[in-house]
């Protein structure tokens, strides 16, 4: 079997043509097979990054339920608060309306009696 009769002659430009063209094929090939090995990592890479945010969706819930609820517990909390302080300014104002009506009494008591100013008497 004769090479040179089957090939003809290395340096044929028609032979250059078709070296060119099977490298080029080939070089093509490689490409492909690095382009879907490259978005096949990234179909499983992406696959697992649902699968983790899938199983952190629960963990999410719980952490928003959890803020709601303590949420919920201070706005009842500043209600409480807002209330005992209503509750504390009805008292403060109270006394210092029976303190007011009780320094006014001793003094009509003083006009009553000077002599016995300032004076308590023991029953």
């Amino acid at each position: 079997m004769d090479v040179e009769k089957w090939f003809g002659e290395a340096s044929d430009p028609g032979w250059i043509a078709v070296y060119v063209i099977v490298a080029l094929v080939l070089v093509a090939a490689l490409v492909m097979v690095a382009t879907r090995q490259r978005r096949e990592r990234n179909r499983h890479r992406a696959r697992e990054i649902r699968t983790e945010a899938r199983q952190r969706e629960g963990q999410l819930r719980q952490h928003d339920a959890e803020a709601r609820r303590l949420e919920a517990e201070s706005e009842q909390a500043r209600a409480e608060a807002d209330r005992l302080e209503a509750l504390a300014q009805q008292k403060r104002d109270r006394f210092d309306r029976e303190r007011g009506e009780q320094t006014h009494r001793l003094r009509e008591a003083d006009e009553l009696d000077p002599r016995s100013r300032g004076r308590r008497e023991d029953r």
